[in-house]
């Protein structure tokens, strides 16, 4: 009589127990971004905050080959493109431009559909920093 009870409470947990695995592929850079929008703070001996009014057509691209290529442009103006090389280490970026200047930033948000890189630059007393906002 014991078995026949706990037969059908073990199956039951064992059936409630298991779940299908569900969990979405972890969110990546690889893809093409369009950038939302382009915060720049300075402080120190000049200061200002600044958010850039950039064209709907810019974006960032980042290809799974290590390369990308960015487009940019400020309201109505044509857009300028650069070809760039980028590793990543845990949530850096490091991107180096094809006129070989390198940038390092951190990604603060990472979903499949948000990105969000901030950089952080200090020389003696003036602090740069800038947010780049993009949406897929």
């Amino acid at each position: 009589m014991k078995i026949k009870l706990i037969l059908p409470i073990l199956f039951l947990l064992f059936v409630t127990s298991c779940k299908k695995n569900d969990d979405p592929a972890p969110a990546t850079v690889v893809g093409k971004w369009t950038i939302t929008s382009l915060r720049s703070k300075s402080t120190g001996t000049f200061s200002m905050d600044i958010t850039f009014n950039l064209s709907a057509d810019s974006y960032i691209q980042f290809n799974s080959d290590g390369t990308g290529v960015s487009a940019t442009a400020n309201t109505g103006q044509p857009l300028t493109t650069e070809n760039f090389t980028y590793k990543l280490d845990g949530t850096k970026i490091t991107m180096t431009s094809s006129d070989k200047e390198v940038s390092t930033a951190e990604i603060q948000t990472l979903t499949s559909t948000s990105l969000v890189l901030y950089e952080k630059r200090v020389s003696g007393n003036d602090v740069g920093e800038s947010w780049l906002n993009c949406k897929k």
